[in-house]
């Protein structure tokens, strides 16, 4: 029999050891190009050995320990993508694990050009949508619409590049009796790797001026779990736009009435104290001395800033992403809310989730939709967005913690030190009251 012995048959030949005795995490990894990660593997045996084999964990370091080794990679380039293995040892035993590491990019924002540019209400226009290096081209798709529908073109053609990543352009012919008055044309592009989705939104709209158009960037999260951003930029006003995701407002209703107390009870130098808006431009020019108001739930945080509009203008749309409660707990119901403000009717739908979206319970209402969990558990973590379909196009994000069940004794044992002392002082109290009762009883005697 070979020594190096996969998990499964391994555990055939010796009853008794677990399959999953050597464990490498993550199972599914993905790495940014350019960016970094690491692979570990573990095995819980005392005077085992693990270590990462073969000749493409060359492409990356290895440290290494009695009951774990860690694979670093770095910089990561399309070459270092492909099967990592790792070999353990337990008292003579051996054991086998692989994982396929997976490297992408993805450009922050897409380009969209009109010919002409001016892409006037009855006139033909020519559209094409670009992205710069992509990769991979398994599980990418470019998709057109025309407001909520979408349209059936060629597949987008692609050029590689010499790092290995890829050029894609896609060119859409639009006829003149499209080409209507506020009617948004936009260019989706989605990757699809491992358990990850990116997407990438770029639009314009035909008016009677010139194009408006609005390329969407996700953006990085850097606050608190339950405070998201997205990022748009309008070239017609040459200046960036940020759109900050609300919490629920004071009016929103919760199951549990602990909740709210939560909601508002928050630190006020805590990220989760700001609560600010900002909208979005619509086509016109923007008032660069005029600021969105924000609100903060303390006088001393700062309200957040954004490019507003002019005096007198009313925001097309707003577009906020919450949870409640803010953070989720294990096997505890949880809920995560998309909703669009808008003076007409909007249609929103999630870009991403951390596990499929049959496994929620999505229930869509007018300009929002909500996604329901009985019991969360880990899996449910991570990234959420959701965007804003039919008007100028919006994306927003939340990170989403949910944390094991922890229920707090503090409380009650500041609450059983308390009673306990009361108890003594009344004891001591009432105890030299009877003594001095007593006493005088017996000097009358």
């Amino acid at each position: 029999l070979s020594p190096s012995l996969n998990p499964t048959f391994s555990s055939f030949l010796h009853p008794g050891r677990p399959a999953d005795k050597l464990v490498v995490m993550p199972r599914q990894p993905v790495v940014r190009y350019g960016g970094s990660a690491q692979l570990n593997c573990s095995l819980a045996c005392a005077g085992g050995t693990v270590q990462w084999k073969g000749l493409d964990t060359n492409l990356g370091s290895i440290t290494s320990f009695p009951t774990h080794s860690i694979l670093h990679v770095s910089s990561a380039v399309v070459a270092m993508a492909g099967t990592k293995v790792c070999q353990g040892t337990c008292h003579g035993q051996h054991y086998q694990q692989t994982v396929y590491l997976k490297v992408y990019t993805l450009p922050d924002t897409l380009q969209l050009d009109a010919d002409p540019r001016a892409l006037e209400p009855g006139q033909p226009t020519s559209l094409r949508c670009s992205a710069q290096q992509v990769y991979p081209l398994t599980g990418l798709v470019l998709t057109w619409y025309r407001g909520d529908q979408a349209l059936e073109v060629e597949d987008f053609k692609v050029t590689e590049t010499d790092e290995e990543l890829f050029d894609i352009v896609s060119t859409l012919p639009v006829a003149g009796k499209d080409v209507v008055e506020g009617v948004e044309f936009r260019c989706e592009v989605t990757l699809s790797i491992g358990q990850e989705t990116f997407t990438r939104v770029a639009s314009v709209a035909a008016s009677a001026g010139a194009v408006t158009e609005q390329p969407v960037a996700m953006a990085t999260f850097t606050g608190s779990p339950w405070t998201a951003v997205a990022t748009t930029e309008s070239p017609s006003t040459a200046r960036p736009v940020t759109t900050t995701a609300l919490p629920p407002e004071p009016s929103v209703s919760t199951h549990d009435p602990s909740t709210a107390l939560t909601t508002t009870a928050q630190d006020p130098g805590s990220p989760t104290a700001r609560l600010a808006t900002t909208t979005l431009p619509s086509s016109g020019t923007a008032s660069p001395s005029t600021e969105a108001q924000g609100t903060a739930a303390d006088s001393s945080v700062p309200a957040a800033k954004g490019t507003g509009l002019s005096m007198g203008t009313v925001p097309a749309c707003s577009l906020q992403i919450w949870s409640l409660p803010p953070n989720g707990t294990r096997g505890r119901a949880l809920r995560i809310e998309c909703h669009a403000r808008c003076t007409g009717n909007a249609t929103v739908r999630w870009l991403k989730t951390p596990v499929a979206l049959s496994q929620y319970r999505e229930e869509a209402a007018g300009s929002s939709s909500t996604l329901r969990l009985d019991h969360a558990e880990a899996q449910h973590q991570g990234h959420y967005q959701c965007i804003l379909l039919g008007h100028h196009t919006q994306v927003v994000s939340l990170q989403l913690i949910v944390s094991d069940d922890m229920v707090s004794t503090g409380p009650a044992i500041a609450a059983g030190t308390t009673f306990s002392l009361l108890g003594l002082i009344v004891t001591s109290v009432m105890s030299r009251r009877l003594w001095k009762r007593f006493r005088s009883q017996y000097e009358l005697s």
